[in-house]
């Protein structure tokens, strides 16, 4: 996205992409903006990271920004899904071991509950 342009340059695919598949991206942006310095803040996918596509980036002018990696220990959230989902699991695997219906939105609701 830039100030003057607004979104740049977008391709939708219907499966994983490539790295042929980026790098003919990476061309049409660069072209797209007319060959000027880009910066392009990507995941850590490995399509994005793959030594061919760096060196592209390098001769197309596009610096490379990559998010930072997915930490769960850095997502609190984590830690609380965490106790739901085993309390879930210990409830299921109750119902399971002796044989009596098990109703899933019923132990969602009690797990979440267990933990307030």
């Amino acid at each position: 996205m830039t100030e003057e342009y607004g979104m740049g340059h977008m391709a939708v695919y219907n499966q994983a992409i490539c790295r042929a598949d980026f790098k003919t991206y990476l061309k049409a942006l660069s072209l797209k903006h007319k060959k000027r310095p880009l910066a392009l803040f990507m995941d850590q996918l490995a399509v994005h990271k793959a030594a061919d596509v760096r060196e592209l980036c390098a001769e197309l002018n596009i610096t490379q920004i990559f998010n930072v990696g997915y930490s769960p220990e850095l997502n609190p959230i984590e830690s609380v899904f965490s106790r739901v989902k085993a309390i879930f699991n210990r409830q299921r695997l109750n119902c399971l071991v002796n044989k009596i219906g098990f109703n899933f939105d019923a132990t969602i609701r009690t797990a979440f509950e267990a933990i307030q």
